[in-house]
Protein backbone atom coordinates (compact mmCIF):
# COMPACT_ATOMS: atom_id res chain seq x y z
CA UNK A 1 0.00 0.00 0.00
CA UNK A 2 1.41 3.28 -1.03
CA UNK A 3 0.97 5.93 1.91
CA UNK A 4 1.70 8.79 -0.37
CA UNK A 5 -1.44 7.86 -1.75
CA UNK A 6 -3.77 9.54 1.10
CA UNK A 7 -1.81 12.92 0.07
CA UNK A 8 -2.59 12.19 -3.19
CA UNK A 9 -6.28 11.79 -1.94
CA UNK A 10 -6.18 15.89 -1.67
CA UNK A 11 -5.53 16.80 -5.46
CA UNK A 12 -8.12 14.89 -6.16
CA UNK A 13 -10.70 15.25 -3.81
CA UNK A 14 -10.51 18.92 -4.15
CA UNK A 15 -10.39 19.71 -7.50
CA UNK A 16 -11.45 16.88 -10.08
CA UNK A 17 -15.18 18.56 -9.67
CA UNK A 18 -14.32 21.73 -10.94
CA UNK A 19 -15.41 22.72 -14.45
CA UNK A 20 -13.55 21.53 -17.10
CA UNK A 21 -14.83 24.15 -19.51
CA UNK A 22 -15.05 28.17 -18.51
CA UNK A 23 -16.86 30.24 -20.42
CA UNK A 24 -14.18 32.98 -22.38
CA UNK A 25 -14.76 35.65 -19.64
CA UNK A 26 -14.41 33.61 -16.59
CA UNK A 27 -10.68 32.50 -16.02
CA UNK A 28 -9.92 29.07 -14.88
CA UNK A 29 -9.62 27.43 -11.49
CA UNK A 30 -5.83 27.08 -12.51
CA UNK A 31 -5.51 31.04 -13.26
CA UNK A 32 -7.82 32.21 -10.29
CA UNK A 33 -5.74 29.81 -7.66
CA UNK A 34 -2.55 31.58 -9.10
CA UNK A 35 -1.05 28.45 -10.92
CA UNK A 36 1.51 26.44 -10.57
CA UNK A 37 3.63 28.66 -8.09
CA UNK A 38 0.46 29.46 -6.05
CA UNK A 39 -0.54 25.77 -5.92
CA UNK A 40 2.52 24.54 -4.75
CA UNK A 41 3.09 26.96 -1.87
CA UNK A 42 -0.23 25.74 -0.48
CA UNK A 43 0.36 22.29 -1.13
CA UNK A 44 3.83 22.58 0.82
CA UNK A 45 1.88 24.05 3.43
CA UNK A 46 -0.67 21.56 3.76
CA UNK A 47 1.86 18.76 3.82
CA UNK A 48 3.67 20.70 6.96
CA UNK A 49 0.04 20.90 8.19
CA UNK A 50 -0.11 17.09 7.86
CA UNK A 51 3.29 16.55 9.03
CA UNK A 52 2.37 17.78 12.58
CA UNK A 53 -0.98 16.80 12.76
CA UNK A 54 -0.96 13.93 15.76
CA UNK A 55 -4.71 12.67 14.35
CA UNK A 56 -3.31 11.70 10.74
CA UNK A 57 0.49 12.07 10.62
CA UNK A 58 0.78 8.50 11.08
CA UNK A 59 -0.26 7.69 7.79
CA UNK A 60 2.32 9.64 6.23
CA UNK A 61 5.23 8.46 8.69
CA UNK A 62 7.07 6.29 5.48
CA UNK A 63 7.01 9.00 2.87
CA UNK A 64 7.96 11.76 5.69
CA UNK A 65 11.00 9.15 6.70
CA UNK A 66 12.29 9.52 3.31
CA UNK A 67 13.17 12.41 1.06
CA UNK A 68 13.15 11.21 -2.34
CA UNK A 69 9.36 9.75 -1.54
CA UNK A 70 8.53 12.75 -0.26
CA UNK A 71 9.79 14.54 -2.90
CA UNK A 72 7.99 12.75 -4.95
CA UNK A 73 4.74 12.88 -3.34
CA UNK A 74 5.25 16.72 -3.16
CA UNK A 75 5.54 16.97 -7.51
CA UNK A 76 2.74 14.30 -7.56
CA UNK A 77 -0.05 16.07 -5.70
CA UNK A 78 1.33 19.56 -7.69
CA UNK A 79 0.86 17.91 -10.85
CA UNK A 80 -2.43 16.37 -10.13
CA UNK A 81 -4.04 19.71 -8.45
CA UNK A 82 -2.72 21.67 -11.55
CA UNK A 83 -3.88 19.12 -14.24
CA UNK A 84 -7.40 18.75 -12.47
CA UNK A 85 -8.10 22.72 -12.35
CA UNK A 86 -7.08 23.15 -16.20
CA UNK A 87 -2.88 23.76 -16.07
CA UNK A 88 -0.89 22.00 -18.37
CA UNK A 89 0.34 19.68 -15.73
CA UNK A 90 0.57 15.62 -16.22
CA UNK A 91 -0.60 13.46 -13.26
CA UNK A 92 -1.47 9.44 -13.83
CA UNK A 93 -1.97 7.62 -10.78
CA UNK A 94 -4.62 5.63 -8.75
CA UNK A 95 -8.27 6.50 -8.38
CA UNK A 96 -9.44 7.22 -4.66
CA UNK A 97 -11.05 3.77 -3.62
CA UNK A 98 -8.26 2.47 -4.98
CA UNK A 99 -5.29 4.24 -3.97
CA UNK A 100 -7.19 3.91 -0.31
CA UNK A 101 -8.37 0.68 -0.23
CA UNK A 102 -7.49 -1.07 3.30
CA UNK A 103 -6.27 2.08 4.76
CA UNK A 104 -8.77 2.33 7.47
CA UNK A 105 -9.68 5.74 7.09
CA UNK A 106 -12.38 6.96 9.49
CA UNK A 107 -14.54 10.18 9.58
CA UNK A 108 -12.41 11.90 12.01
CA UNK A 109 -9.16 11.30 9.50
CA UNK A 110 -10.84 12.78 6.73
CA UNK A 111 -12.18 15.75 9.06
CA UNK A 112 -8.19 16.35 9.94
CA UNK A 113 -7.19 16.12 6.38
CA UNK A 114 -9.93 18.95 5.58
CA UNK A 115 -9.15 21.48 8.17
CA UNK A 116 -5.38 21.05 7.24
CA UNK A 117 -6.12 21.52 4.12
CA UNK A 118 -8.58 25.08 4.67
CA UNK A 119 -5.96 26.26 7.23
CA UNK A 120 -3.31 26.18 4.31
CA UNK A 121 -5.93 27.96 1.99
CA UNK A 122 -6.71 30.52 4.81
CA UNK A 123 -2.54 31.34 5.24
CA UNK A 124 -2.39 32.24 1.59
CA UNK A 125 -5.59 34.22 1.77
CA UNK A 126 -7.60 32.12 -1.34
CA UNK A 127 -10.60 33.88 -1.68
CA UNK A 128 -14.29 32.69 -0.13
CA UNK A 129 -15.06 31.66 -3.60
CA UNK A 130 -12.64 29.15 -4.88
CA UNK A 131 -11.72 28.02 -1.21
CA UNK A 132 -15.77 26.92 -1.42
CA UNK A 133 -15.26 25.07 -4.61
CA UNK A 134 -12.34 23.49 -3.66
CA UNK A 135 -13.26 21.91 -0.27
CA UNK A 136 -17.35 21.61 -2.04
CA UNK A 137 -15.19 18.74 -4.21
CA UNK A 138 -13.27 17.31 -1.30
CA UNK A 139 -16.89 16.26 0.09
CA UNK A 140 -17.93 14.67 -2.90
CA UNK A 141 -14.82 12.09 -2.49
CA UNK A 142 -15.46 11.29 0.81
CA UNK A 143 -17.40 8.24 -0.18
CA UNK A 144 -14.48 6.79 -1.75
CA UNK A 145 -12.20 7.92 0.93
CA UNK A 146 -13.89 6.92 4.62
CA UNK A 147 -13.86 3.34 4.87
CA UNK A 148 -15.11 3.68 8.54
CA UNK A 149 -13.27 1.84 11.73
CA UNK A 150 -11.06 -1.00 11.29
CA UNK A 151 -9.34 -3.26 13.94
CA UNK A 152 -5.96 -3.25 14.32
CA UNK A 153 -6.21 -7.36 13.54
CA UNK A 154 -7.50 -6.08 9.78
CA UNK A 155 -5.24 -4.04 9.13
CA UNK A 156 -2.14 -6.41 10.05
CA UNK A 157 -4.22 -8.94 7.87
CA UNK A 158 -5.59 -11.40 10.10
CA UNK A 159 -3.98 -14.69 11.80
CA UNK A 160 -1.84 -15.51 8.64
CA UNK A 161 -0.19 -12.38 7.95
CA UNK A 162 0.85 -12.48 12.07
CA UNK A 163 1.97 -15.60 12.00
CA UNK A 164 4.17 -14.65 9.26
CA UNK A 165 5.44 -11.90 10.97
CA UNK A 166 5.86 -13.71 14.13
CA UNK A 167 7.69 -16.64 12.31
CA UNK A 168 9.89 -13.67 10.59
CA UNK A 169 10.43 -12.17 14.38
CA UNK A 170 11.23 -15.38 16.01
CA UNK A 171 13.78 -16.09 12.88
CA UNK A 172 15.33 -12.58 13.93
CA UNK A 173 15.49 -13.05 17.50
CA UNK A 174 17.47 -16.17 17.20
CA UNK A 175 19.44 -14.63 15.08
CA UNK A 176 20.30 -11.34 16.95
CA UNK A 177 23.00 -11.94 19.90
CA UNK A 178 22.03 -8.79 22.15
CA UNK A 179 19.19 -10.89 23.36
CA UNK A 180 18.87 -14.47 21.63
CA UNK A 181 20.61 -16.51 24.74
CA UNK A 182 16.87 -15.58 26.45
CA UNK A 183 15.78 -17.88 23.64
CA UNK A 184 18.47 -20.91 23.46
CA UNK A 185 16.11 -23.25 25.76
CA UNK A 186 13.34 -22.50 23.21
CA UNK A 187 15.02 -22.61 20.16
CA UNK A 188 16.89 -26.21 21.17
CA UNK A 189 13.31 -27.95 21.45
CA UNK A 190 10.92 -27.82 18.56
CA UNK A 191 7.62 -28.78 20.62
CA UNK A 192 8.71 -25.81 23.10
CA UNK A 193 9.48 -23.44 20.04
CA UNK A 194 6.29 -24.00 18.30
CA UNK A 195 4.62 -23.32 21.70
CA UNK A 196 6.26 -19.54 21.87
CA UNK A 197 5.30 -19.34 18.11
CA UNK A 198 1.34 -19.95 18.90
CA UNK A 199 1.77 -17.67 22.25
CA UNK A 200 2.81 -14.82 20.16
CA UNK A 201 0.41 -15.30 17.43
CA UNK A 202 -2.60 -15.57 19.77
CA UNK A 203 -1.10 -12.65 22.15
CA UNK A 204 -1.30 -10.60 19.56
CA UNK A 205 -4.41 -11.39 17.35
CA UNK A 206 -6.36 -11.09 20.57
CA UNK A 207 -4.40 -7.76 21.34
CA UNK A 208 -5.01 -6.54 18.04
CA UNK A 209 -9.50 -7.35 17.90
CA UNK A 210 -9.16 -10.72 16.59
CA UNK A 211 -10.64 -14.01 17.82
CA UNK A 212 -7.22 -15.64 19.52
CA UNK A 213 -7.64 -16.38 22.94
CA UNK A 214 -4.07 -16.07 24.66
CA UNK A 215 -3.79 -18.07 27.74
CA UNK A 216 0.19 -17.68 28.52
CA UNK A 217 1.20 -15.84 31.28
CA UNK A 218 0.76 -12.05 32.40
CA UNK A 219 4.02 -10.18 31.06
CA UNK A 220 4.81 -9.69 34.59
CA UNK A 221 5.30 -13.39 35.85
CA UNK A 222 6.53 -14.56 32.53
CA UNK A 223 9.91 -11.99 33.03
CA UNK A 224 9.99 -12.81 36.41
CA UNK A 225 13.81 -13.54 37.51
CA UNK A 226 14.73 -12.70 33.84
CA UNK A 227 16.68 -9.14 34.32
CA UNK A 228 15.82 -8.01 30.86
CA UNK A 229 17.29 -4.90 30.66
CA UNK A 230 16.28 -1.33 28.82
CA UNK A 231 18.78 -2.30 25.97
CA UNK A 232 17.30 -6.09 25.32
CA UNK A 233 13.51 -4.94 25.30
CA UNK A 234 14.99 -1.89 22.49
CA UNK A 235 16.54 -4.76 20.54
CA UNK A 236 13.78 -6.83 20.63
CA UNK A 237 11.59 -4.15 20.07
CA UNK A 238 13.95 -3.11 16.65
CA UNK A 239 13.54 -6.96 15.70
CA UNK A 240 9.90 -6.78 15.83
CA UNK A 241 10.23 -3.65 13.70
CA UNK A 242 12.60 -4.94 10.72
CA UNK A 243 9.70 -7.61 10.69
CA UNK A 244 7.00 -5.23 10.36
CA UNK A 245 8.67 -3.61 7.60
CA UNK A 246 9.98 -6.97 5.75
CA UNK A 247 6.28 -7.03 5.74
CA UNK A 248 5.39 -3.64 4.72
CA UNK A 249 2.88 -3.05 7.44
CA UNK A 250 1.72 0.52 7.29
CA UNK A 251 3.11 3.29 9.35
CA UNK A 252 0.01 3.53 11.75
CA UNK A 253 -0.82 0.03 12.06
CA UNK A 254 3.51 -0.79 12.69
CA UNK A 255 3.17 2.41 15.19
CA UNK A 256 -0.15 1.28 17.13
CA UNK A 257 1.52 -2.22 17.29
CA UNK A 258 5.01 -1.12 18.42
CA UNK A 259 3.02 1.58 21.26
CA UNK A 260 1.17 -1.83 22.72
CA UNK A 261 4.59 -3.23 22.64
CA UNK A 262 6.37 -0.32 24.15
CA UNK A 263 3.08 -0.01 26.95
CA UNK A 264 4.44 -3.66 28.56
CA UNK A 265 7.88 -2.50 28.95
CA UNK A 266 7.32 -1.99 32.64
CA UNK A 267 5.78 -5.94 33.25
CA UNK A 268 9.10 -6.93 31.57
CA UNK A 269 12.42 -5.09 32.44
CA UNK A 270 14.11 -5.82 35.47
CA UNK A 271 12.21 -8.36 36.27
Amino acid sequence: MQLWGVFLMAGTLLFTSCKKEETAVTPTLYARLGGNAAISAVIDQFIANVAGDARINAFFADAAADPARLTKLRNNLINQVGMATGGTEKYTGLDMKTSHKGMGIEESHFTALVEDLSSALDKFKVPTTEKTELLTALAGMKADIVEGPTTLYARLGGNAAITAVIDDFIGKVAADSRINAFFAAAAADPARLNRLKLNLVNQVGQASGGPEKYSGLDMKTAHKGMKITDAQFNALVEDLQASLVKFKVESRTKIQLLTALGGMRADIVGQ
